[in-house]
C-alpha cells in the first residue's frame, strides 16, 4: 500500500474513532506526532554512517534507581497506562531502564488490585506527596523517553521494601 496509503487508512481509522466519542483522538494523534518526531531526531540527526547499532542517545542528567522520573511511555492498548507518566526506576540497564509507572492517588482511594499496586511516599525539593506504583504496567523503556524538563523525585519508602514487593508479586507463585 505504501506510506501515503497507510496514512490515508490511519486517517480513516482516526475519523471512525473520533465519531465513537469514547477515545481522545487529539491526544492519540499528538502522541503519534511526538513519536515520529523522536524517530526523526534519532535516525536523521544522531545516526552516523547508517549504523543504528552504534548510535546512542546521551542525557546530561540521569535519574537513579529508587527515584521517580517522568517518561513518555507511549501509547498501547486500552487498560494500559499511556503517554507521560512518573515512573519508579527499578533498574538502570544503560540505554534502557526498567520502570514501574505510577498514578496519582485520589482522596479516599485504595488500591484496586493490592497484588500489583503499592502506594509510596515521594519528595521533590519543595514538598512530599504520594503516588501509586502500577506493577501491572512494568516495562523497559529507552532512555530517550525520559523527559528532562521535569525534575526527579526521591522515594522515601525503603528501597528493599519496594524491591521485595516487586519480587514477591511478580515472581512468586508463577
Amino acid at each position: 500500500m505504501g506510506m501515503k496509503g497507510n496514512l490515508l487508512e490511519i486517517n480513516k481509522s482516526l475519523e471512525r474513532l473520533k465519531k465513537s466519542g469514547v477515545y481522545d483522538v487529539e491526544k492519540y494523534s499528538f502522541a503519534l506526532l511526538h513519536q515520529t518526531n523522536q524517530l526523526e531526531y534519532f535516525y536523521c540527526h544522531l545516526v552516523k554512517d547508517g549504523d543504528c547499532d552504534q548510535t546512542f542517545y546521551h542525557i546530561n542528567r540521569r535519574p537513579q534507581v529508587h527515584q521517580l522520573a517522568y517518561f513518555n511511555i507511549g501509547r498501547g492498548f486500552p487498560k494500559e497506562l499511556m503517554d507521560g507518566h512518573w515512573c519508579y526506576i527499578l533498574k538502570d540497564m544503560g540505554y534502557k531502564m526498567l520502570v514501574v509507572p505510577c498514578t496519582s492517588i485520589k482522596e479516599d482511594s485504595t488500591p484496586v488490585n493490592p497484588l500489583f499496586e503499592k502506594d509510596i511516599k515521594i519528595k521533590n525539593k519543595e514538598h512530599e506527596s504520594q503516588c501509586r506504583l502500577q506493577l501491572s504496567d512494568i516495562r523497559s523503556v529507552d532512555i530517550q523517553r525520559l523527559d528532562l524538563r521535569k525534575e526527579f523525585y526521591d522515594v522515601l519508602d525503603d528501597e528493599e521494601e519496594v524491591s521485595e514487593f516487586v519480587q514477591k508479586n511478580l515472581f512468586e507463585n508463577v
